[in-house]
């Protein structure tokens, strides 16, 4: 049976991309494959040719073919004729399965990247009636995949006349108009954390003094503590920085009066 080119081209192909193959036996394969006459099926060119092309030694090229024989690429048949040279068959249906075996790897990523574009589940296509707007599931969901049609609601909303407030202010000053105003709530959790750092703040500064710490405490009142966590919002820093004027002043006042 004659081998045709694109056999021959299929089997530089695999060799090229089979990853067990050293760079030294890809190149002897090749060189095999290169002197394989499709007409008349020879294939025998010596150890010394080989190693002459390539470029390596003797000994390596004799290597690289036992490694070729034993993956079942080539057929190493001696004969008696050309110099008692050997004679190479390469393996056509071995190229033609490491071949498949490409193409089925290639197959199979090919599906394993289309599947990840969409959602993995199973279940309905598009929300149900009344249903809200939820969370993706899946970082790369495409919205028109997973959701077939436009809810009517949504268009309707899109659609409606723009009425009341919106419609008689400049747009600038609608958003304005509408911008988040801080929650009482909100700020008690801003003061409460600042009213904590200026305190942490005067323990860590006084941690050695024990005495001076306990005597500030005692007398820091409802007022001042109130100023000092004002303090705190408005300048990091700015509320122990008042504690410990407050009270250096208390302290020089009555030194001053003899107490």
């Amino acid at each position: 049976m004659s081998v045709t080119p694109l056999e021959t081209l299929l089997a530089h192909k695999v060799i090229n991309l089979a990853a067990e193959l050293s760079g030294a036996e890809k190149r002897v394969a090749g060189a095999l494959i290169d002197h394989f006459n499709r007409r008349t099926g020879q294939c025998d060119p010596s150890l010394n040719t080989l190693a002459d092309l390539i470029g390596m030694s003797r000994r390596t090229v004799m290597r690289a073919v036992a490694r070729l024989e034993r993956l079942s690429l080539f057929r190493k048949v001696r004969h008696g004729g050309k110099f008692h040279r050997n004679s190479y068959e390469p393996i056509w249906s071995s190229f033609r399965e490491a071949e498949d075996r490409w193409n089925a790897r290639r197959k199979f990523r090919k599906q394993k990247l289309a599947s990840l574009n969409v959602s993995p589940s199973t279940g309905q296509t598009r929300h149900a009636e009344g249903d809200g707007h939820g969370h993706q599931t899946c970082s790369s969901n495409s919205l028109y995949k997973t959701l077939a049609a436009k809810r009517p609601e949504e268009s309707a909303v899109r659609a409606a006349p723009v009425k009341g407030l919106a419609a008689k202010l400049p747009r600038k000053q609608f958003e304005a108009s509408n911008s988040r105003v801080p929650t009482t709530s909100s700020a008690n959790v801003a003061r409460i954390a600042a009213e904590r750092r200026w305190s942490d703040n005067l323990r860590c500064e006084l941690s050695t003094k024990i005495a001076v710490y306990g005597a500030i405490v005692d007398f820091i009142d409802e007022p001042l503590r109130s100023a000092a966590t004002e303090a705190e919002l408005n300048c990091r820093g700015a509320g122990l920085r008042l504690v410990l004027q407050r009270y250096c002043d208390a302290t020089a006042k009555m030194e001053d009066r003899g107490e």
